[in-house]
């Protein structure tokens, strides 16, 4: 009896999964996985937009051009994000696709590997984590028409509009006119400039207007104040707040 319910249980979990992943068709990958070191490392990023091109989703890179219509449209996307595990003889990875307030509304199961070769590895643990979707069968069900402005969800204040492609800025450094752009990932956003070049990431905290902000070796908070984004850190015990042009 015990078993049944358990597969009962089963049954109406992946049930209740393919119902919200029903309800979306725009899948945008980051470039960069947290806690990876570069971008599209071991194709991971590539892959994971393939797979899910594979199972019925429009996924795109958080670098590629996006559709006009996702413009200021957030909540009508998912967003991938990976998290590692294992240890020194094993690479263990799943992946999850959140909302865009973060939550999850899907996640796969662990997928592992015992190749030596961390590339192999890698794109190994992440296959095997890839065949948790086809645990349901993917039909986008028309819920969020990004053309559609009526049947798109309330903004929210904690919900800052974002534009998905990078506009063209002026490559003198001391324009004035000069902006850094603020492309999804999940958990928050990239900043990135006209090139496009990954320059800092901001992760979302529980206030608004408030990220953490990482920029290479330096953490410290990014923070709206007066209509200006700062970037605020320590560097040799002594606070620097650095004003930051930020287009989201």
């Amino acid at each position: 009896m015990k078993k049944v319910v358990v597969f009962l249980i089963l049954l109406l979990s992946i049930a209740a999964f393919s119902q919200s992943m029903n309800d979306y068709q725009y899948v945008i990958v980051p470039i960069k996985f947290e806690g990876l070191k570069e971008n599209d490392m071991y194709r991971l990023n590539s892959l994971t937009k393939s797979f899910l091109l594979k199972y019925g989703f429009k996924a795109y890179l958080s670098t590629d051009e996006m559709p006009d219509e996702l413009s200021n449209k957030r909540c009508m996307v998912l967003y991938a994000a990976l998290t590692k595990d294992g240890g020194i003889f094993m690479t263990k990875l799943k992946l999850a696709l959140k909302d865009c307030k973060d939550n999850v509304v899907f996640e796969t199961d662990f997928g592992s590997s015992r190749d030596k070769d961390y590339s192999v590895a890698y794109n190994q643990a992440l296959r095997a984590a890839l065949k948790s979707f086809d645990t349901f069968s993917y039909s986008y069900n028309g819920k969020y028409n990004p053309t559609d402005s009526a049947s798109a969800p309330p903004a929210t204040p904690e919900t800052p509009a974002v534009t998905a492609t990078v506009s063209p800025a002026a490559p003198a450094e001391n324009n004035p006119e000069l902006f850094f752009f603020a492309q999804p990932i999940a958990n928050g956003f990239q900043i990135v400039d006209s090139e496009p070049r990954v320059i800092m990431r901001l992760f979302n905290t529980s206030q608004k207007n408030v990220y953490i902000g990482v920029r290479e070796d330096t953490r410290g908070v990014v923070i709206l104040k007066n209509n200006q984004w700062f970037f605020e850190y320590y560097e040799n015990s002594k606070l620097v707040s650095e004003p930051l042009k930020l287009r989201f």
